[in-house]
């Protein structure tokens, strides 16, 4: 179990890794947003690439950033049950989960969106469009999605080593999910 408690704890690095390139991106976002609308009510001059730079940024931030909003216990859940679980039982309804549902669904996901990354990076493909003259390589935007989902997926795989070193007794929950339990039953 210690050697996979290891790698557990190299795949949450990655994450905090990510994370922080991830959060520069979205200051340079802001000051890419604030550049455009001064651009367009001062001068009346808009760039069509920088508003697709926009999107590149937002997308970076949502598929990028869930594995590590994943490994803080930060993401979306909803337990009705952790309360009346325990420790054990939580550990075992999220490993379950991680494996019947997380996990399966990033590798089709990363299987899925990985050829058009490739076709685009290969073909030279540009985001432009009828509606757009950007000029930025649409690879960018497309490896998002595979590069998103197989973090995810990492860091799933991550969590379910934990899962199961609890399950074994090997280590406990992390605090977030003990705090859950113990405020589930002071409110239960």
């Amino acid at each position: 179990m210690g050697p996979l408690l290891k790698a557990a704890a190299a795949i949450d690095r990655l994450s905090e890794g990510c994370a922080r390139i991830v959060r520069w991106g979205l200051l340079a976002n802001a000051l890419l947003i604030a550049a455009n609308a001064f651009s367009r009510k001062l001068f009346s001059a808009a760039w069509p690439t920088a508003f697709d730079l926009q999107w590149h940024f937002f997308a970076a931030a949502v598929l990028l950033m869930a594995a590590y909003t994943f490994q803080r216990d930060e993401h979306v859940r909803i337990d009705l049950l952790a309360a009346r679980l325990g420790e054990r039982g939580l550990a075992w309804l999220d490993l379950i989960g991680i494996v019947a549902v997380l996990l399966p669904i990033c590798a089709v996901m990363v299987w899925a969106t990985t050829p058009e990354f490739i076709h685009s990076l290969l073909s030279g493909e540009t985001r432009a469009t009828r509606e757009s003259n950007s000029a930025l390589p649409a690879w960018i935007i497309k490896s998002f999605i595979p590069a998103g989902f197989l973090l995810l997926g990492l860091q799933g795989a991550a969590e379910a080593v934990r899962c199961a070193a609890c399950l074994k007794g090997v280590r406990r929950r992390p605090v977030e999910r003990r705090r859950q339990l113990s405020d589930g039953r002071q409110h239960g």
